[in-house]
């Protein structure tokens, strides 16, 4: 149960700060979400201990947010808080952008793309983020090296 107490919010015997009280990546504070908080240390940990590329485009086709660590496909900082288009190739860029029309005309929610990519077999997942009342928030890509699940059931 969250409850307010003054600028901050009591969760459960912890009283936590706000995210907008946060003033950098090294505060006390915690992210506070329905389902318990973090601080913003775990959350990023957490994000990128995930075995997946993580990206994160907003609904005005921004990316927002990759995840850290190495990656199958680049995704420089700058690319950050520039559009999604940029950043791809022309001859995958219609399919981008046709994934991004569908999921916010609500059309689909989730688009698999299986691919080899330098001899390993990939899974890259579109996935439309939506709010509680179905409103288009964003687009999640998720990026998996599937070479795992070739090598178990080989076995």
């Amino acid at each position: 149960m969250l409850t307010p107490v003054g600028r901050n919010l009591q969760v459960g015997r912890r009283t936590v700060k706000k995210l907008r009280d946060l003033t950098d990546n090294t505060a006390e504070g915690e992210i506070v979400l329905p389902g318990g908080h973090l601080t913003i240390r775990q959350l990023r940990a957490m994000l990128n201990t995930i075995p997946l590329e993580i990206s994160f485009v907003d609904e005005q086709n921004i990316n927002r947010f990759f995840n850290e660590g190495p990656k199958v496909f680049k995704r420089p900082g700058m690319a950050l808080d520039r559009e999604v288009f940029s950043c791809h190739p022309p001859k995958i860029e219609k399919m981008v952008r046709s994934i991004i029309e569908d999921f916010r005309a609500g059309k689909r929610d989730r688009v698999p793309v299986w691919m080899d990519k330098g001899g390993r077999t990939m899974l890259v997942t579109y996935m439309a983020v939506r709010d509680e009342d179905g409103g288009y928030l964003g687009t999640m890509e998720l990026v998996q090296d599937m070479e795992f699940a070739k090598e178990y059931f080989r076995k």
